[in-house]
C-alpha cells in the first residue's frame, strides 16, 4: 500500500508539475485476495496489488482526466499534461463552478487486522467446511472467499486531503443438488465476523428443499422476498433515479414527486456512508464528507444525492456522493432501509398462497421512469400454501414496478442485513446495502424457466 504519507508527496509533486487553474489527484489501492471454488474444488488463488491514481486537470470551465499506475516522476509528468491536453480540447462546462475546498472529515475505523492477515490457508479452510457439508449431501458446492484491504485518497490544489485506509471481506456460495440449488453469502470489514458454518447451512438447507421442483402458473401472486432481493429493488432505485444527475436531467422517477407518496407508508430509505453497520466511508471520491441523506420517509420522497457538479448547478452543497465520474454522476452506496418488527417465520405464516423468493439474477431495467425492472428468480424459490412453504418451485421470470411493489408490503423483518456487492471483478472498493426482507401482497409474475 502507498500509506498517507506516501500519497501527501506524490500529490504535491503533482501540483507542482501542474499547470492547470485546479488540480485533482484520486488515489486507489488495494491487496485483494481471492479464493474460487467450483465442483466442490479449489480452481483458483490469486493475490493482486495495484495502485492507480487519476489526475483531474481544470482548465477555465473545461476537465480532463487521465490516469496511470505509475510512480515515476516520468510517468506522473505525462499523465499530468495528458489530463491538461484533455481538458484543452474538452467544450466549455458551463455547470462546473470549482473543485471542492477543504473540509473536516470524519475518523471511521475501517481497518481490520485479522483481515489484512487472513491468509490463503484460512480462506481455504473455510471452503473445505462448505465443500465437506455439500458432500455429505452428496451435493457440489461453488462460490468464492476474498479478503483484502483497499486506500482512497484524495487530494486537491484548493486545500482537500483526504486518505482511509479498509478492510473487508465476503465470502457466498452456491451448493447446487440433482435438480436445485441453493445461494447464501456473508459480508463485512471484519472477516472474523463471518460465520462460514451459518452461510454454509443456509444454502444447503435452501438446496435439499429445491430438489424436484414444479412449475406454477404466471401471474399477481403474494411473495416473500429475502435480503438479497429486496436489495436489488434498492439498488435499481438508485441506479434509476436518487442520483442528481438523473433528477436535472430529468430522467429520474423522482421527478414532479418529491413531497408526494411513492411507496408504502412503511418504507423509509436512506444512504448513509457514516453507519458502520454498513461499508461505511467518511468521504466520497472528491474528497466531500459523506452525509446521511433521507430519500423515501415513510412513503413519501424526500431528496436524491449529489456531488460537487450536480450541487453547483442548484446552488447546494454536494452531499459527499461523487463517484469520480461525470457520467455516471452522483449515486447512493451506502443505502438503508428501515426495519420493520416481523420475522421471515411470520410473513410465511401469514401468507395463503405466495411464492418465496431467495433472490434475483440476471435483472434488467424495462421503464425506469415507472421502475419497472425485470429478472428472474434463483437459488431458492419455494411455494408457499396456507401458511407454509410446501413446494420448490421452478424459476420464474418477473416484470414488476418497484415501486408499486413498495406501496404494497405488509410485512417487514426486525434486523437488517448487509448484503455485499460484488466479489473479485474490478477495483476493491467495498459496498453493500442494508436491507430486511420484505412481503408484498402484489407481485407479477409473467414467465417460467425450464429449471
Amino acid at each position: 500500500m502507498i500509506g498517507e504519507d506516501r500519497f501527501l508527496e506524490i500529490a504535491y509533486r503533482v501540483f507542482h508539475l501542474s499547470k492547470a487553474d485546479q488540480t485533482e489527484i484520486l488515489l486507489m489501492g488495494e491487496e485483494s485476495n481471492l479464493t474460487r471454488f467450483a465442483n466442490s474444488q479449489i480452481h483458483q488463488n490469486v493475490s493482486q496489488t495495484n495502485t492507480q491514481f487519476s489526475i483531474k486537470a481544470v482548465v477555465g470551465k473545461r476537465v480532463g482526466i487521465s490516469g496511470t499506475n505509475r510512480l515515476d516522476e516520468k510517468s506522473l509528468k505525462r499523465t499530468v499534461e495528458r489530463a491538461i491536453e484533455i481538458a484543452q480540447f474538452q467544450p466549455e462546462n458551463t455547470d462546473f463552478i470549482s473543485l471542492p475546498q477543504h473540509q473536516e472529515i470524519r475518523e471511521l475505523p475501517l481497518y481490520v487486522k485479522e483481515t489484512h492477515r487472513f491468509s490463503p490457508e484460512e480462506r481455504a479452510e473455510g471452503v473445505k467446511r462448505i465443500v465437506e457439508e455439500a458432500q455429505a449431501k452428496g451435493f457440489k458446492a461453488y462460490g468464492a472467499y476474498t479478503t483484502g484491504v483497499s486506500e482512497v485518497g484524495v487530494a486537491n490544489s484548493l486545500g482537500i486531503f483526504d486518505y482511509a485506509l479498509g478492510t473487508d471481506a465476503f465470502l457466498n456460495t452456491i451448493i447446487i443438488a440433482d435438480s436445485g440449488s441453493g445461494y447464501a453469502q456473508g459480508a463485512g470489514r471484519d472477516v472474523r465476523k463471518i460465520h462460514v458454518e451459518k452461510v454454509s447451512q443456509s444454502a444447503l438447507l435452501k438446496a435439499e428443499r429445491s430438489q424436484n421442483p414444479v412449475e406454477v402458473e404466471p401471474g399477481e401472486y403474494e411473495v416473500v422476498l429475502e435480503e438479497h432481493a429486496v436489495v436489488t429493488f434498492l439498488n435499481f432505485l438508485g441506479y434509476m433515479g436518487l442520483g442528481a444527475l438523473a433528477f436535472q436531467e430529468r430522467r429520474s422517477f423522482m421527478n414532479e414527486k418529491l413531497g408526494k407518496k411513492i411507496t408504502g407508508e412503511n418504507i423509509t430509505l436512506w444512504d448513509d456512508g457514516l453507519d458502520l453497520r454498513g461499508f461505511a466511508f467518511p468521504f466520497d471520491f472528491e474528497g466531500v464528507a459523506k452525509k446521511k441523506v433521507l430519500l423515501i420517509d415513510q412513503g413519501i420522497a424526500k431528496g436524491v444525492v449529489y456531488d460537487s457538479l450536480t450541487a453547483g448547478k442548484e446552488s447546494r452543497k454536494s452531499t459527499g456522493h461523487s463517484t469520480g465520474s461525470t457520467v455516471w454522476g452522483p449515486f447512493p452506496m451506502n443505502l438503508f432501509m428501515k426495519g420493520g418488527n416481523s420475522t421471515i417465520e411470520e410473513m410465511v405464516k401469514s401468507t395463503k398462497r405466495g411464492i418465496y423468493v431467495t433472490r434475483f439474477h440476471y435483472t434488467n431495467v424495462v421503464e425506469p421512469m415507472e421502475t419497472i425492472i425485470t429478472g428472474m428468480t434463483r437459488n431458492g424459490t419455494f411455494l408457499i400454501e396456507n401458511g407454509e412453504i410446501t413446494r420448490p418451485l421452478k424459476n420464474l421470470r418477473f416484470t414488476q414496478s418497484i415501486l408499486k411493489a413498495l406501496s404494497h408490503v405488509t410485512h417487514i423483518s426486525k434486523q437488517p442485513k448487509l448484503v455485499g456487492e460484488g466479489v473479485g471483478y474490478g477495483s476493491r472498493f467495498a459496498t453493500g446495502t442494508v436491507a430486511p426482507s420484505i412481503k408484498c401482497e402484489k407481485f407479477n409474475f409473467t414467465g417460467v424457466t425450464e429449471f
